[in-house]
């Protein structure tokens, strides 16, 4: 009898206890941090732009696989993200990016596994990287000014059309007119390398117009590039 007891109450210690183990979530004195960036490219995914630190980007846990996420937060000023209060256990962060692959049109979660080993452990899961390929602005300008000959005679070239193409995303082009001193400007550029033109009469044979152009690199995000100049036939 004195053995069987004691089964009993062994029994019932081990599930008591097995019960009382906490499964992933909130109640404990553990925490998870990391970091969002975003990585900007061209439409096509084929040139790395820029990578910087997301603020303000929804941060998601999962508890446990199967019930979805169980909260979120955001992001704060350099992209450093918390969530505090954890039990030790398993766990999964996420945030939504678009697809380099362009399989998807459809945002797709980018997922990392963290593990919590120990109580009072503070776990670093590291840099979860979002990407997009939307027309990014910047702070430089490149201005010039253009001039023209007509029978001899130089003029100065007003209302003359200027094209920018960005060299890193053919299909990211921007127009601008010159003004009446003949001078042009492009704002709001980011870091890059970019092909200022226009187009010139063909005094001397076919085809009736010529493409005059120059390369132009930003190589700051606030560069100030000026006296890209043309000079054009009518």
């Amino acid at each position: 009898m004195k053995i069987a007891g004691l089964f009993v109450l062994l029994v019932g210690c081990s599930f008591f206890f097995s019960s009382c183990d906490k499964t992933p979530g909130y109640g404990g004195n553990c925490g998870i941090t990391g970091v969002v960036k975003i990585r900007k490219f061209n439409t096509n995914y084929s040139v790395l732009r820029e990578e910087t630190v997301l603020a303000n980007a929804d941060v998601y846990i999962i508890f446990q696989d199967g019930q979805g996420y169980g909260d979120k937060v955001k992001t704060s000023y350099d992209g450093s993200f918390n969530f505090n209060h954890l039990v030790p256990g398993d766990y999964k962060l996420f945030v939504y990016s678009n697809d380099t692959t362009l399989v998807s049109s459809s945002q797709i979660p980018i997922t990392i596994p963290v593990k919590i080993s120990k109580n009072k452990e503070l776990v670093n899961a590291g840099v979860l990287k979002t990407a997009d390929n939307s027309p990014i602005k910047g702070n430089a300008t490149i201005s010039g000014n253009v001039t023209g000959h007509k029978l001899g005679a130089s003029y100065t070239a007003i209302h003359e059309k200027m094209y920018l193409t960005d060299m890193l995303d053919s299909t990211n082009t921007n127009t601008s007119y010159t003004d009446y001193s003949g001078n042009y400007t492009f704002n709001s550029l980011p870091i890059g390398k970019y092909k200022i033109y226009v187009y010139s009469k063909n005094t001397v044979a076919t085809p009736p117009y010529l493409l005059l152009d120059t390369i132009v690199t930003i190589s700051k995000n606030n560069d100030v590039v000026k006296n890209i100049n043309f000079d054009v036939n009518d």
